[in-house]
């Protein structure tokens, strides 16, 4: 950096230095729009690079209007945007009925803890009185308890 100089400075310079500064200061203009005019050429020719024709690939972009489409339109759609497309078969699917017993033979070879779900005489007649209930036929469902690495059927 140069210094920099006071009106009253300069005042008291002889007419020499006075040249000698001012050419100075013409010099370090120079070489600043030198510098300036390097740095806008490569933000120029990055900007090109980076956005220029060069990046894009594409010769045509799908939908956009072509000379060739212009003249002769039935035989260019033809030919490229309409495709024959081949006939689809139907797929038949084979269902399967599920085969019965399967669950209990998978559950034939795990422990089974049996878990009944009764009341006494007593306390059915305390709840619904003497005639308020009837004994029905015992309904057995199985449910697979997993704990890790051990199954248990439970039978209610």
């Amino acid at each position: 950096m140069t210094k920099i100089y006071s009106p009253e400075e300069l005042n008291s310079f002889s007419r020499e230095t006075l040249v000698a500064v001012i050419l100075s200061m013409q010099d370090q203009l120079a070489r600043l729009n030198t510098n300036m005019e390097r740095l806008t050429s490569q933000i120029a020719s990055a900007n090109n690079h980076r956005y220029g024709r060069s990046s894009e690939k594409l010769d045509v972009i799908a939908g956009q209007l072509e000379l060739e489409l212009i003249f002769n339109e039935a035989e260019a759609l033809t030919e490229t945007l309409y495709v024959v497309e081949p006939a689809e078969e139907d797929v038949i699917q084979v269902t399967r009925r599920k085969k019965k017993g399967k669950r209990e033979a998978d559950l034939k070879d795990l422990p089974v803890e049996v878990i009944p779900h009764t009341l006494p005489e007593e306390k059915l007649q305390e709840i619904f009185g003497a005639v308020g209930w009837k004994q029905l036929p015992d309904e057995v469902y199985k449910r697979v308890r997993v704990q890790p690495a051990v199954y248990t059927v439970e039978e209610h």
